[in-house]
């Protein structure tokens, strides 16, 4: 009994010690879309709809030769962020948000990486974020695909809050695109 509860107590406090020793391996994912409020979608009603086809849920890697990647996922899942995000700004913009509109709005996350070439004294990041909107309505169906890209370099070792500051200037970037798509404006009935 006695060496049952001590192998306990040893194993609970190197679980602990353990859990406090491992750094976060998570970034917030917040983008700040400053459109505006706008008539561009008043007296029109969509159902939206959200799916993340990455197939791993990590935003950010940072990759060292011989080493294994490091892998930083958001806190929140993307697709509950950019839902968040879009439908409210959507929203602000005079969109009516209903469940069986007759208008069937689906943003589709294809791709939202920043990969980090982490070197002795400097680094590269690229991001890339790939997104479609598929609309269907009773005009037919429109997909409309949206890319933002970007490079960064620097001296000594990648700033994990650079990088996530970067990835959600950009995602509030590809975001406003879309709110402000005239193609899709046109569309949405």
């Amino acid at each position: 009994m006695k060496s049952t509860l001590f192998t306990f107590i040893i194993l609970s406090a190197t679980t602990l010690l353990l859990a406090c020793s491992t750094p976060i391996k998570q970034v917030i994912v917040s983008p700040e879309l400053n459109i505006g409020n706008s008539n561009a979608y008043q007296q029109k009603l969509a159902q939206l709809r959200f799916s993340d086809l990455r197939s791993s849920p990590h935003i950010v890697q940072i990759l060292r030769t011989g080493e294994a990647a490091q892998l930083f996922s958001p806190q929140q899942a993307l697709v509950e962020t950019v839902e968040m995000s879009l439908s409210s700004a959507l929203k602000a913009n005079g969109l009516q948000i209903q469940p069986q509109a007759a208008n069937q709005v689906e943003l589709i996350i294809d791709h939202a990486l920043v990969s980090v070439q982490q070197e002795m004294v400097k680094y590269s990041a690229k991001s890339q974020m790939n997104v479609r909107v598929v609309i269907d309505n009773d005009q037919g169906s429109l997909t409309k695909a949206f890319k933002i890209t970007g490079i960064s370099n620097g001296p000594l070792k990648a700033d994990l809050a650079v990088l996530e500051r970067d990835f959600n200037q950009q995602l509030a970037k590809l975001l406003t695109q879309i709110v402000q798509s005239e193609e899709l404006q046109q569309f949405i009935q």
